[in-house]
């Protein structure tokens, strides 16, 4: 290998490195559902523990789904509550899963990974978050969500 193309390799190592570094990842967990069907009232709930530092946080829903969803979209309700503070958010979130010719959105053979953004918010040193998230459709069960998760990272 040359001296040029080892200089070209490590300046582009360190690039990759700098540009991976640029979020941190606070809190990351997925939550199972039984395949045999989500129901309506089944609530997934996921608690993150204090920050260590006041930030801006991305928050960002996934999901895990197999052949057996029968829609081509999902409408989840993410509540949120910060502590001490006791300041409550709702988002209501829209998941396009499907295109209307059939292509999948998401990444997999045979379980389809998704990752949906959800307003960023800015949270104080010692907040810690309770987040809620349940199904908005009118089928009370729906089969083939495999996972649900939650993923925040600081800018």
């Amino acid at each position: 290998m040359s001296i040029k193309t080892k200089w070209l390799f490590t300046a582009v190592t360190v690039a990759l490195i700098l540009v991976s570094c640029n979020r941190k990842v606070i809190y990351h967990h997925y939550e199972h559902t039984s395949l045999a069907g989500w129901e309506k009232d089944d609530t997934l709930r996921f608690s993150v523990h204090a920050a260590e530092q006041r930030a801006v946080v991305r928050r960002e829903i996934e999901l895990r789904i197999t052949d057996a969803y029968p829609f081509r979209g999902l409408n989840l309700v993410v509540d949120q509550t910060s502590f001490p503070s006791h300041i409550h958010r709702r988002d209501t979130l829209q998941c396009d899963l499907i295109d209307a010719r059939g292509n999948v959105h998401g990444d997999g053979i045979n379980l389809y990974q998704y990752r949906f953004h959800l307003a960023d918010i800015s949270i104080n040193e010692g907040d810690s978050l309770s987040i809620c998230i349940l199904h908005n459709m009118k089928r009370e069960v729906l089969p083939g969500i495999a996972d649900v998760g939650v993923r925040l990272t600081t800018y």
